[in-house]
Order: structure tokens, then sequence, then C-alpha cells
């Protein structure tokens, strides 16, 4: 399966919004340059263009440039528009960028490390063999991580809880229950990267609660490990069992005999 790489702030490429292509990214910082007295912002309709058609005053070239104009503002999208006026605002606007996409040049808008536009929901898999509770809990924090990392991520130890009570653990506590499924052939390595999402650990936060500490990056952690935990102890063991019951009877029979 293509990995699919979320947007993020500042990097070079990512999956676009738009395209879904995994694309390069131009960045863009925005000046702010006031209004004149008289003059606020708009978007152009049909009538506007219908206006400039007509306008006698202005030659083919510059209705052309200005008809072009006008239909990238109809099209409500954010668009880049070269000035040709040498002069810079010298006020730039913080927490707020653009990337545009190299291959469909799809413009996306960011506030702080979010994406505001497009809207976009965060396209991660589920393992296929969670629990339905689990799963529900999986794809509900996929919806809302864009705008709610913090509610994702505490989505995310509540599914983590109730995996492992699927898994046959306790699920009163989540340090015994994570040190139990290591003695059953859990990684070690997922063990210690709970610690560090803090699902467990001196810094453990309780399943289903907000902790303000988490971020975005922290929340895709979560996804990933909660489809690792899934796959080491569900999905390989049940490929393991279907490949040895695929086996002859004789082989099977065979197999058991030696390893009693």
């Amino acid at each position: 399966m293509t990995k699919h790489t979320p947007p993020t702030l500042g990097t070079d490429s990512f999956n676009c919004p738009h395209c879904a292509a995994l694309a390069h990214q131009h960045w863009y910082k925005l000046l702010a340059e006031p209004f004149e007295r008289e003059v606020r912002p708009f978007v152009t309709d049909e009538g506007t263009i219908e206006d400039i058609r007509k306008n006698r005053n202005l030659d083919e070239e510059q209705k052309a440039s200005l008809l072009k104009w006008a239909e990238k503002s109809r099209s409500r999208q954010p668009f880049i528009d070269r000035l040709d006026s040498g002069m810079w605002s010298q006020s730039e606007v913080g927490n707020l960028w653009l990337s545009r996409c190299f291959s469909c040049r799809g413009i996306t808008v960011w506030v702080g490390d979010k994406t505001v536009y497009p809207d976009v929901k965060f396209e991660v898999a589920p393992n296929e063999d969670l629990p339905l509770e689990v799963k529900a809990d999986f794809e509900e924090a996929a919806i809302i991580v864009q705008h709610s990392p913090r509610g994702a991520a505490a989505l995310l130890r509540l599914a983590i809880q109730r995996l492992l009570k699927h898994l046959g653990e306790k699920g009163d506590n989540i340090n015994e229950d994570i040190a139990s499924l290591v003695k059953k052939g859990l990684n070690q390595r997922i063990q210690q990267a709970l610690d560090i999402v803090r699902v467990i650990g001196n810094n453990a936060v309780h399943p289903g609660q907000v902790d303000l500490r988490d971020d975005r990056e922290t929340a895709i952690k979560l996804f990933g490990l909660v489809n690792l935990i899934a796959d080491q102890m569900i999905t390989q063991p049940n490929q393991i069992d279907s490949m040895f019951n695929g086996l002859p009877e004789g082989a099977r029979k065979s197999i058991e005999r030696r390893d009693q």
C-alpha cells in the first residue's frame, strides 16, 4: 500500500489535499497592505466580467489580463496574483501561510500549523483486524485530527485501552497490560514508543482525557501505534495460523509431534 504523507507545515512535499498527488510544495508568506479609504474587499461575478468586456477604455491586452484575474476571483478559491507595481508592503501577516502544489497548482491555506483550506481529512486506514469499537474510535479521530489533534489523541488512547481489553488484558492499568503483551510477543520498541506519546510511563495521560501537551504529530504517532499493536498481536498470528492450517494434515501432525 502506498504510504500517505499528510500535509505538514514547512515540509518540502506531502500528498496534496487538492489532487492527492505526493508533490513538492512551494511556500509563501503573506504581506499586509491596507486598502485605500473607500476601497473594500470583494469577489467578482458575471456582471464584473461583462463590465470588463464592454469597457472601451481598455485595450485588448488589458482586457485579457483583467478577465483572467476576474475569472480566478470568481472561483472563490485562493490564487496568487503577481503585481507589476514595485511597491511592497512591509507588514508581514504572522501565523498565516500558503503552500502551492507543484502538480496541480492548488493552494493550501495554513493558520498556525493547521490547514484551514481546503478542508482535509487525515487519510489513514485502520487495521482491518481491529475490533469494531476500536475501529470506530480510530476513524472518528481521523475525522477530527486536523482541527482538534488533542481530541484525536484522547480518542486514540481510549482506543488503545479498548484494544488491550480485546487482547485479553485487564484494562485497569495500561502499564501492566502493555508489559504483559511484551511478555506475549509485543515488540519492546512499541512499549517504548507508547511511553513517548504518554500512553504509559510516569507522564501517562488517562485514556479519554485531553492533554494540553498533545499536538498533531503526537496524534499521528498514536494512529501508527494502534495499527502496529493490532498487526503484531492480531494480524500476524492470524496469518501464521492460516498458513499452518493450509498445510496437509500429515505435515501438520508431524510438526505438532515434533514440538511436543
